[in-house]
């Protein structure tokens, strides 16, 4: 039976051997690696090279082109093309000219005619990287003049740092040993060659390959899997491709994931397990793949921007009020508040007559719920409720709906901002909201360089002049990291005020410091002396000013 599927062992010089066109097909994603996967790679050829032995760089996926003698690449262009990049390097910084020749044939055919921009290149990356590469990269001494080059687009700039890495990395080393190197990447990278013959079998075997163990690139795997399900033709794959390169650009590729997480929230009531396996079964089988692609997609990459940024960049009619409340929900330390936020955006967007109370009794309770809830489980729980009725404002804002408070959890939540705040994550983000409501207080990104200050420091000298107005240890540990005792100045100004008294703490605030700019810190300008009575009445007062902002009375 013919399988379709050829295998077999290679060497990188005959994968790029005289006469091999391997070609990026427009569905692929971007160059990726860092410079931490490209530094880990060379790490690897030259432990192999010091013992002498062959360096396995694992399966390479290819199918047979449209054009006689073109291959493309299913799976491996990151690490095609990133020991192309060390190639490049290794070739520009030979003295030999020979030796330099040798290694650019792995690059191209140079005795060879111009049959293209891309005909006599061993390897071409996409349209929006591969011009680029060839004219940065590829072409002889290119790799000589990075400074020159600092790239557009992320994958630019990523190929443009690693090559950067690699010359820093290889211009000291003797030549001698680089040319043991060189022979190790061209004869000593052991793979397997993998060629099917169609695009459909292609697929099949890079989601074996790559849906096994730990999860790389989901949205590359899910992209994959919806141009199959759609059955594009070659044309329409090629402007697909355009598009999802241009959210992958606008999001980056991790964030893109992200995106990609909250959409299966949305629409799986259960989201545990594998990305893949619980987007193709929660979105995939549910939803047309041209549909997904043309109206929700964009939306939803619209809808993240403005949960990742607190900016309505695109003019969807958000209020002053519901960007400040965004920004608020992007101090906290969990993020389940994501998935609700974007599906509100997308489903009945920012200019919805309820977005304002939407947001704020979202942003009040994704608070509660990292101050008051620690278990995963519940929290998740609540913010489900919300998806389930995201266009039921008879539910949505019921008096026993998802947002309701009863009076005793009020009471509690009250009490829980009297008391403690130990991780940094949860001083800040209070402190941050703390600034908003105080009166003449502005919304601060989470983003800004504000950071929060302890005016009794957490670990103050046994011979500072602290042990003499706060005596007693007791008081000192349950009101150090109480809202009572924050105040919110720049990184550089905290440093400088850092375990200082008060007197010389409040000099330092005030007089260039610009702590008068911050609501949460301006009332100490009138404030003589900082002892235990304070800090207690402050956090009251505090605590009050909190819950009026979130409309919860007693």
């Amino acid at each position: 039976m013919q399988l379709g599927v050829r295998a077999q062992e290679s060497s990188l010089s005959e994968v790029f051997a005289p006469g091999e066109r391997l070609r990026m097909p427009h569905y692929q994603r971007s160059y990726s690696w860092g410079e931490r996967e490209a530094l880990d790679l060379l790490g690897d050829l030259v432990d192999a090279m010091d013992a002498s032995i062959a360096h396995f760089i694992g399966a390479l996926v290819f199918v047979n082109g449209d054009e006689a003698g073109h291959l493309e690449i299913v799976d491996g262009q990151q690490r095609l093309t990133t020991l192309t990049i060390l190639l490049c390097v290794l070739r520009d910084l030979e003295t030999d000219e020979a030796r330099s020749r040798d290694l650019h044939k792995l690059i191209a055919d140079e005795d060879r005619p111009l049959l293209g921009e891309s005909a006599n290149w061993r390897i071409a990356l996409n349209y929006d990287v591969g011009a680029f590469f060839r004219d940065t990269i590829q072409t002889p001494g290119a790799t000589l003049k990075l400074d020159n080059e600092p790239g557009d687009s992320e994958s630019q700039q990523k190929i443009i740092a690693n090559a950067a890495a690699f010359h820093r990395e290889l211009r000291d080393m003797a030549p001698e040993r680089r040319r043991a190197l060189a022979d190790v990447v061209t004869s000593g990278c052991a793979l397997v060659r993998v060629v099917v013959d169609n695009k459909d079998q292609g697929f099949k075997v890079f989601r074996v390959l790559n849906t096994r163990g730990k999860e790389p690139g989901a949205h590359d795997i899910i992209k994959t899997e919806l141009f199959q399900r759609a059955k594009f033709t070659t044309a329409e794959a090629n402007t697909y491709a355009e598009r999802w390169a241009g959210y992958e650009a606008i999001l980056g590729g991790g964030a893109f994931d992200d995106l990609l997480r909250q959409i299966r929230v949305i629409h799986d009531r259960s989201p545990k397990g594998d990305l893949f396996a619980g987007f193709q079964k929660a979105v995939l089988n549910k939803i047309d793949p041209r549909k997904f692609l043309d109206e929700l997609l964009p939306n939803y990459v619209t809808a993240f921007r403005v949960t990742e940024t607190g900016q309505d960049e695109t003019g969807l009619g958000a209020t002053q009020g519901i960007l400040d409340s965004i920004n608020h929900l992007r101090a906290l330390e969990h993020k389940t508040w994501r998935a609700p936020a974007i599906q509100f955006i997308v489903e009945r967007g920012l200019s919805d007559p309820m977005a304002g109370e939407f947001f704020t009794s979202l942003e009040r309770l994704s608070y509660i719920s990292q101050v008051m809830v620690q278990e995963r489980e519940a929290r998740n729980k609540k913010l489900a409720r919300i998806t389930d009725a995201i266009r039921n404002d008879r539910v949505l804002f019921a008096k026993s709906g998802p947002f309701a408070l009863n009076r005793d959890e009020a009471r509690k939540l009250r009490d829980r901002l009297t008391t403690r705040f130990g991780t940094y994550g949860q001083r800040r983000a209070i402190a941050l909201r703390l600034n908003a409501a105080i009166e003449g207080g502005r919304t601060i990104p989470p983003d800004s360089d504000a950071t929060v200050e302890h005016v009794l420091p957490r670990n103050p000298t046994e011979d500072s002049h602290w042990m003499v107005t706060w005596p007693d240890p007791v008081k000192r540990r349950e009101q150090c990291d109480t809202i009572g005792n924050f105040v919110l100045l720049t990184n550089k100004v905290n440093q400088l005020a850092d375990r200082l008294d008060y007197r010389a703490k409040k000099e330092i605030y005030f007089n260039g410091g610009g702590g008068q700019e911050f609501a949460l810190t301006r009332d100490l300008m009138e404030q003589d002396a900082w002892t235990s009575d304070v800090v207690r009445r402050r956090t009251e007062k505090l605590a009050e000013i909190l819950m009026q902002a979130w409309g919860i009375t007693i």
